[in-house]
């Protein structure tokens, strides 16, 4: 018995968690060191107090709840406050346990443990999650939570507002869900390239809305690595720069307008007057019997081509006024087949229209848009020189109307593509590269944009989209 006593007692002072003992009006009656440390009091102090003299707040502790609280049976793990004898409050979970003798209850004893550091580090890890939740739902960046497998686990809320999908349409789905179709292997690469070496990934990958619009995205993936070197998931952050891209590509074609323009006027200007005299002397030499008629038709057609690059390239010189008005799209796209049958007829290519019932108007420069359309569509005839369907379809959308030139021709390679619209830069042998670079200027001085998709043995498409007529207005381009 002595030895059990012995044993207890020792269980007692030498426990790590604080342990106190108190009769059955509350009055303590033991406590050990780690519950004088706990509390701040000395036992000698404690043995003069009641339990209830150390909790935080006593407002919902009437007589008859005390007494039920000392009367219970056993209380595992509640938590409570206590308040320190210098004044902070101690967070604890406590256990209480009651003491019998024949039967009945008479005192208790309870073990206690500080989780004050705990709490402050849940409520820490509590902040940092809704500061996650507030910056996640007002950032327009999007932020995925994606696991080692690619599924998406986190989506916030700016994905819906970025790529129109909802919340329920991306979370467990792959990751390659947001990524063009174009770059899903690259995408896929370059993600399990990550996982194996536990990098940063920094990329760009293009993702087709929807609404058919083509936005591109700057990619920045970073692994969350557990201290056992195991990658639990990956965060990234996706950040559209559609638009800051199209303006640094606008800001280097102005540039390169600009270049352009100065070289275009001083080589226009030194053709000009040359051409004139060789015509004033073709023209003579027509009325000469003995001349050869057959040199002369030559010569003549290779003048009238020097001429027309030669207007061309003013077009890139000068600055126009633009008189901007109100023009149905479909009697001038009409209008532009008509003219170019006859030629279709000689390549025997057959051109197959889709109009719709368009009712909006486009705000343009007729003879200008006339240009584009004339010159995009005898691109499309070039393509393919054993004939073919040259398919024209028209899409009306919100705000703008969208031209399709589709043809049959050999494609272009994709690595190609950016280069059309460069000065002298034609897949032709015989081109400039002037028609496309005038015609695109002309679509972007009306607030529209030319895109080209190529498929090498399929044909190329052409995209004009020009913006529906608000009001007239007058532009001064240069």
């Amino acid at each position: 018995m002595g030895t059990q006593i012995q044993l207890y007692t020792s269980l007692f002072h030498n426990n790590p968690d604080a342990v106190f003992m108190f009769d059955m009006q509350g009055r303590f009656t033991g406590v050990n060191a780690a519950g004088e440390a706990l509390v701040g009091y000395t036992s000698q102090e404690l043995l003069n107090m009641k339990i209830w003299g150390i909790l935080a707040s006593t407002e919902d502790l009437d007589s008859k709840k005390q007494q039920q609280i000392l009367s219970a049976g056993i209380r595992k793990n509640k938590h409570y406050q206590l308040l320190h004898k210098h004044g902070q409050v101690v967070d604890i979970i406590a256990s209480s346990f009651p003491i019998f003798q024949n039967g009945e209850i008479i005192s208790r004893y309870s073990i206690a443990k500080n989780i004050t550091q705990q709490k402050k580090m849940e409520e820490a890890l509590h902040q940092m999650q809704e500061n996650f939740r507030l910056i996640s739902e007002n950032i327009m960046d999007l932020i995925l939570i994606v696991n080692v497998d690619g599924m998406i686990t986190y989506a916030s809320p700016s994905v819906q507002a970025v790529t129109g999908l909802t919340i329920d349409q991306v979370i467990n789905q792959h990751f390659s869900i947001l990524v063009h179709p174009e770059q899903i292997n690259s995408a896929k690469s370059d993600f399990a390239q990550m996982m194996k070496q536990k990098i940063t990934l920094d990329a760009e990958y293009h993702y087709l809305h929807p609404d058919g619009r083509m936005l591109l995205f700057d990619v920045k993936g970073t692994p969350d690595i557990c201290s056992n070197g195991h990658i639990l998931s990956t965060v990234f952050v996706a950040r559209d720069i559609t638009e800051r891209r199209q303006s640094e590509e606008l800001l280097r074609y102005s540039d390169k307008l600009s270049v352009l323009g100065e070289l275009s006027a001083g080589i226009a200007h030194e053709i000009r007057n040359p051409l004139t005299a060789l015509k004033g002397f073709i023209q003579l030499m027509e009325g000469d019997e003995f001349a050869n008629q057959q040199y002369l038709q030559i010569m003549r057609s290779e003048i009238d081509r020097i001429t027309s690059i030669t207007s061309e390239l003013l077009i890139m010189a000068k600055p126009q006024a633009l008189r901007f008005a109100p023009n149905g799209l479909l009697p001038l796209l009409s209008s532009v087949i008509k003219l170019l049958e006859p030629q279709a007829l000689l390549k025997n290519v057959s051109i197959l229209t889709d109009f719709p019932q368009v009712t909006s108007l486009i705000l343009c420069e007729e003879y200008q848009i006339k240009q584009v359309f004339i010159n995009i569509i005898k691109n499309g005839m070039e393509a393919m020189p054993l004939g073919g369907t040259l398919t024209i379809k028209v899409v009306e959308r919100s705000s703008d109307i969208v031209i399709r030139i589709i043809d049959q021709g050999q494609g272009i390679p994709a690595e190609l593509l950016p280069r059309l619209g460069e000065l002298f830069y034609s897949t032709k042998e015989t081109g400039t590269g002037l028609g496309l670079m005038v015609s695109t200027k002309i679509v972007r001085d009306h607030g529209g944009t030319i895109n080209i998709a190529s498929d090498v043995g399929k044909g190329t498409t052409v995209s004009i989209s020009i913006p529906k007529a608000l009001k007239p207005i007058v532009s001064f381009n240069d």
